[in-house]
């Protein structure tokens, strides 16, 4: 059985702008504006989340070549 791979940043910053283009629409009803923007934070977090761990790696990387860790 194969692992469920994790969906790539530009996946998710693309859903993310999906979902905001969606809230500026016109049309959009409250409940689904309510929804959208739930969905829009949890997206926001995750590639939030996607930012740290490449920081972390690249601090990681830096330290075993013997470079400082600053980014």
């Amino acid at each position: 059985m194969t692992k469920p791979t994790k969906p790539t940043y530009q996946e998710l910053h693309d859903k993310l702008d999906a979902v905001l283009g969606r809230l500026q629409a016109s049309d959009v009803r409250v409940d689904e504006a309510v929804q959208l923007y739930e969905e829009g934070l949890a997206l926001a977090k995750t590639l939030e989340t996607h930012l740290q761990e490449a920081e972390n790696r690249i601090t990681e990387l830096k330290l075993q070549a013997g470079k400082p860790a600053a980014v």
